[in-house]
């Protein structure tokens, strides 16, 4: 594969709408020749007239001249368009007939397809956008819930990177002063201006808390996955389809029904939530039981939050206590299930600690999400920070930033030289300038972009 630099050479060409069959399908050229590949697959004198940011219906021709639709053609001229370079939409009915003849044309016509992510690469590369925003793009397409969708927008928009930039001059306008100092040592000492010292304290005060976004940002992306666990027939299951809102998996009062994992996806306080429904947890003979079991110890290792479902009426048997001992280090939530047969004392002074329901409850479902809302909005905060980090990309650039800025206010409170602490400052200053993909590495780029879909 081709550097990126030499890869902009091309005109490139891509269906930027899914595949298969659908009411309008939308392919994307870009690149120095897109006029020329525009010519060749509109009819003629079309191209030649086509207005700039303005639809336009055209007949639409193969490359032996024979037309293949009829199609409403946008032609957006370099600087002003996605990518920075001349660019073209053209939207025609989605036959995958039509569309393969579409592209096989402009192919012909001098264009090559595009990779995943191209077109926003070039548009990365042309300075269209930073990284972060970059990024943000694909977070976007995405995003599998409201709340993900609107701090991606506002990623694409600029929130973090004009956020990022703040941080980025309070640490050049630290740089500059220390560096001051140095130059005019022998003038004037090495006392370090107040200035400088609170800039580098804004800087390290607000890379901190952009950092405390990350466990939202890595929730709100990748989702919180939720495992139901516990012994056969305690009502996992049941619970499963309360929160599902459907008889997802098959209930009965014969153990061990439940020989596999079970997975339906949630929306809970804006987080995509994955619940994953497991057989019960025992010793058997059973062959496929037992790779149940297995699935389940797995699931649970994975697990973001375990559901730990005992029987409100038994206690907590032995089975029980070995589970609860054997998932002491992940986050759990006991829940006493069949309320119905134990009165709320009984279920108290057996289960102290768990959740009280009945799974057969018309409300079972609404208290559930009602519970998971409550543990994981604890773990995130989507209305105070309006700005967070998403990527571990981008949180392990910001921690090197914030680092090097919390060294270079320890090295000034010590009483050394300033030029330690500059060195330190101009550090965090590098790290951002690789977090805004300033300098970062043709492999690392390719890696990002490789992630997106092809035709964005």
């Amino acid at each position: 594969m081709r550097p990126p630099s030499e890869a902009l050479l091309d005109t490139i060409v891509a269906l930027a709408t899914p595949v298969g069959r659908s009411a309008v399908a939308v392919l994307r050229v870009s690149g120095a020749e897109s006029r020329r590949v525009l010519a060749r697959v509109v009819a003629s004198g079309v191209s030649e007239a086509l207005e700039p940011r303005r639809a336009t219906l055209a007949p639409i021709v193969g490359g032996d001249g024979e037309r293949i639709d009829r199609g409403l053609v946008t032609l957006f001229p370099a600087p002003g368009s996605y990518t920075g370079e001349d660019m073209a939409e053209i939207s025609v009915h989605g036959s995958p007939v039509v569309v393969e003849a579409l592209l096989a044309a402009m192919v012909h016509a001098g264009a090559r397809l595009a990779r995943p992510g191209e077109f926003t690469e070039r548009a990365f590369l042309h300075g269209k956008m930073d990284l972060p925003r970059a990024e943000a793009v694909i977070e976007l397409i995405e995003a599998r819930t409201s709340c993900a969708a609107r701090f991606s927008l506002s990623r694409l928009e600029g929130g973090l990177s004009r956020r990022l930039a703040s941080v980025r001059e309070d640490l050049l306008a630290a740089a500059t002063a220390l560096n001051a100092t140095l130059d005019f040592a022998e003038d004037v000492g090495e006392a370090v201006p107040k200035a400088a010292h609170a800039r580098l304290q804004a800087a390290d005060g607000e890379l901190s808390r952009l950092l405390a976004t990350y466990q939202t940002g890595r929730l709100l992306s990748g989702g919180c996955r939720v495992v139901i666990v516990g012994r056969p027939n305690v009502g996992k299951s049941t619970l499963f389809n309360a929160l599902a809102g459907s008889a997802r998996a098959i209930v009965t009062e014969v153990p061990g029904t439940t020989r596999d994992t079970l997975e339906t996806t949630l929306d809970i306080a804006g987080i995509p939530v994955t619940l994953v429904d497991t057989a019960g947890l025992r010793e058997t003979d059973d062959v496929v039981e037992r790779l149940g079991v297995e699935r389940a110890h797995e699931a649970a290792g994975k697990a973001d939050l375990i559901l730990l479902v005992l029987d409100a009426a038994e206690g907590a048997s032995a089975e029980d206590r070995a589970a609860i001992d054997a998932l002491r280090d992940r986050p759990i939530l006991r829940i006493a299930n069949k309320t119905d047969r134990a009165t709320p004392s009984e279920v108290a002074a057996a289960l102290p600690e768990a959740f009280p329901i009945c799974g057969l409850a018309k409300d079972a479902g609404d208290r559930l999400r009602a519970l998971l809302s409550s543990e994981i909005s604890a773990r995130i905060d989507t209305e105070s920070s309006s700005e967070i980090l998403a990527s571990l990309r981008q949180r392990e650039l910001v921690e090197r930033a914030r680092e090097a800025a919390g060294r270079a206010l320890e090295s000034l409170s010590s009483g050394e030289s300033p030029e330690y602490a500059a060195s330190f400052v101009h550090e965090a200053i590098d790290a951002l300038a690789d977090l805004f993909g300033e300098t970062t590495s043709e492999d690392v780029l390719q890696r990002i972009f490789s992630t997106f879909c092809i035709g964005k």
